[in-house]
């Protein structure tokens, strides 16, 4: 079947508890920040940084106003007490922020209820002075951080000792959950075998599924505790292939290298034949340093009221594919007009505003769709991302046939039945989705730290791509 999927950025598939954007996330503590400043809720995040920033005027106790500090040029006393020395960053404690705009004293009190929210969900105790501002030496230079002091009642310390820059906490959610699972009496009721996919599954520091799962069993576990070991154990059994506890769609950031590629002039091709529409087209050839060539077919004018990837982008996004996906790819189409089978798949799908952004089959030719508006273009890691996924299902079909209850097919079923987890919802569509899906998480991956979480969710599939995408 040729495949039809939309994609999600990867903020809008995670939920929103761990979306803590830059812009939103410490500043959103202002009760925390408005008592240190002596600010009101309403002033805004940029006065906020402002405060805090080296050198900005000393505030007024009363109103924060910086006009009523300025004219009290030498104040017989400080207005406030001076800060404490910021102690140096210990070598054993993790760092949960080295970003500048967040490592100020004044937002201790945010980073410890964001640590406090993760380790207490799980049954752990939190002492706030584990988390304070520290100083670190940075080749010449002294920087402050946002430091944490691992307690070992929260499991093993993690082995990411710097917390993802979006705020998530995931290395420290991970370790607690792992621990807080541990610890209920109803863990040695699991069967020992899915012991070992939960450790990975609840485990993964960095990898997308593992945050999906922790976020399913998180509002019920506090609950757990009231439970029998035998309920327990049926409650952190049932995670394991849940689609609730996967994300929508396998979105990781693709962190692989491209290969460099050069793009030939253009030829004009008259009534081209696109999808669902004839149209004067340009064709190009996009050669790559590895020794393969993809022909790029571009309408010569856009079709009024859409709008398209440019050839470079399309070029670009096969330039992160595995070299055997992109040994089997002929062709790149930006189509002309959307796809003529949207409907079908609106009714399919019971999505009335079903929008197809990239199709391939066997035939080695992949089609990307145009959009009614440019900014709901996918961006660069949706684009790269989704053709490593659409040349998935080219490279399979390719490689192992259309036919997909005969040879390589049934080994990944029963790789499939025996790894029991998944990478998203939509590779548990059917068995070519997950081929599709799974080769897009390994793609993204490769050469990253997230390549041996997988490694450990689906051991058996990813075994198998390793053979055959070595």
């Amino acid at each position: 079947m040729t495949q039809v999927t939309t994609h999600q950025s990867r903020e809008a598939q995670q939920p929103a508890a761990t979306r803590q954007p830059p812009a939103a996330g410490p500043a959103a503590g202002g009760a925390t920040l408005g008592k240190v400043l002596g600010m009101s809720g309403a002033q805004g995040f940029q006065a906020q940084s402002e405060a805090l920033s080296p050198g900005a005027a000393t505030l007024s106790p009363a109103t924060g106003d910086k006009a009523a500090a300025a004219a009290t040029a030498t104040p017989a006393k400080p207005a406030v007490a001076p800060p404490p020395p910021v102690k140096e960053l210990p070598a054993d404690a993790l760092v949960l922020s080295r970003d500048a705009r967040y490592t100020a004293s004044g937002y201790v009190g945010w980073f410890q209820d964001q640590v406090k929210a993760k380790v207490t969900g799980w049954g752990h105790a939190f002492a706030p002075a584990s988390v304070y501002q520290a100083a670190q030496k940075v080749g010449a230079a002294t920087v402050n951080v946002m430091a944490l002091d691992w307690n070992g009642a929260w499991g093993t310390k993690p082995s990411t000792t710097e917390m993802p820059s979006d705020f998530s906490l995931a290395p420290l959610d991970a370790r607690a959950s792992i621990a807080g699972a541990r610890a209920l009496p109803g863990w040695s009721k699991v069967e020992a075998a899915n012991q070992g996919i939960l450790d990975n599954l609840l485990g993964g520091e960095l990898n997308l599924v593992s945050r999906a799962a922790r976020n399913a069993l998180r509002p019920t576990f506090g609950g757990l505790g009231a439970k029998t070991p035998e309920e327990q154990a049926t409650a952190l059994q049932a995670i394991i292939g849940s689609k609730d506890a996967v994300p929508g769609l396998s979105t990781e950031d693709v962190g692989t290298v491209p290969i460099t590629f050069t793009l030939s002039a253009a030829t004009e091709a008259k009534d081209y034949p696109f999808r669902g529409k004839k149209a004067d087209a340009e064709k190009y050839t996009a050669s790559f340093s590895d020794g393969t060539s993809i022909e790029i077919v571009a309408p010569k004018a856009p079709e009024p009221g859409f709008h398209n990837h440019t050839v470079t982008q399309a070029a670009e996004a096969a330039a992160y594919l595995p070299a055997k996906n992109r040994a089997l790819v002929n062709r790149i189409v930006l189509n002309v007009v959307t796809n003529p089978e949207d409907p079908h798949w609106a009714a399919a799908y019971n999505r009335p505003n079903f929008h197809s952004y990239m199709t391939a089959g066997a035939a080695g030719e992949v089609t990307i769709y145009p959009d009614a508006t440019a900014t709901a273009l996918q961006g660069d890691n949706s684009r790269r991302g989704s053709m490593i996924h659409e040349t998935g299902h080219v490279w399979s079909y390719k490689t192992w046939g259309t036919d997909t209850t005969k040879g390589k097919w049934v080994d990944w079923k029963k790789a499939q039945d025996a790894d029991k987890v998944s990478v998203s919802g939509y590779a548990m569509a059917d068995i070519a989705e997950d081929v599709a899906e799974t080769v897009r998480a390994y793609g993204a991956t490769k050469g990253q730290p997230q390549y041996a979480e997988y490694k450990k969710l689906v051991p058996k599939r990813w075994e198998m791509l390793e053979k055959e995408l070595a």
